[in-house]
């Protein structure tokens, strides 16, 4: 990774990613706020790999703010035309609150959504999909997935994936693959770049990526002692370049 590359994308760890939101909280805005503009870039991401035409979508979401950014997407999707199911990946009670708040917005927007931990429940989301929104974990994961989200892991083997931030089942901070972990076709990084997503080898799991501005105040980057990155900017949804 460049100095320049870095300047211009950004490398957050997990920590500075958490501290991030924090302080955006602390100065008013919220991470729901954050969490709206996120999804819709991821929307218009999938829509990008869909060549920008309605079709069948699967949402793999956990129970937490990676799983409310992919199911804010699927409400996007299906204003879009596309026909979407998405399931939370979560037994009754062990939704977070946001999470729980977007499933409920997903279904009033024509989302077939549900939440189960069951096997048959992710089949039956995924059966048949153009292509497969990963928003299962996000950047806090530091070891290797656990059922039943090690299970939905493995099932999305072999399917047309977009995975939100990073692939479920790789560390943000280092870029190791846990095993198991999504091999993405894209990936959509928000606010800007892990500093995992710089390794060449998280690059075999993450395929393409995508760096998405959230519109993450300045007052936040400030408050953090970190710098923007210049590039993420603009509602800018961007190609990184591969890593050779």
């Amino acid at each position: 990774m460049s100095d320049s590359a870095q300047r211009k994308y950004g490398a957050l760890d997990s920590a500075q990613v958490a501290a991030l939101d924090a302080a955006a909280t602390a100065a008013g805005v919220d991470v729901i706020q954050l969490m709206e503009v996120a999804g819709w870039q991821v929307a218009r991401c999938a829509w990008h790999m869909l060549d920008q035409r309605p079709a069948r979508v699967g949402v793999v979401a956990g129970r937490g703010n990676n799983g409310g950014d992919g199911l804010v997407a699927a409400r996007h999707l299906a204003a879009w035309g596309c026909r979407v199911r998405a399931v939370v990946i979560a037994g009754e009670g062990q939704l977070r609150d946001l999470a729980a708040h977007q499933l409920h917005a997903a279904l009033g927007a024509g989302v077939d959504a549900s939440f189960s931990p069951q096997p048959e429940a992710l089949t039956a989301a995924i059966d048949g999909a153009d292509l497969v929104l990963d928003a299962l974990l996000g950047t806090g994961l530091t070891s290797p997935p656990r059922e039943p989200d090690a299970g939905a892991i493995r099932a999305l083997a072999g399917n047309q994936v977009l995975s939100i931030d990073v692939p479920s089942g790789l560390d943000a901070g280092s870029g190791e693959a846990h095993d198991p972990c999504v091999e993405a076709t894209v990936t959509c990084t928000l606010t800007a770049m892990k500093r995992g997503l710089w390794s060449k080898r998280a690059r075999e799991h993450a395929g393409e990526v995508m760096v998405a501005d959230i519109g993450m105040p300045a007052t936040a980057w400030a408050a953090c002692g970190l710098q923007a990155p210049s590039a993420v900017r603009g509602g800018a949804l961007l190609r990184v370049a591969a890593i050779h």
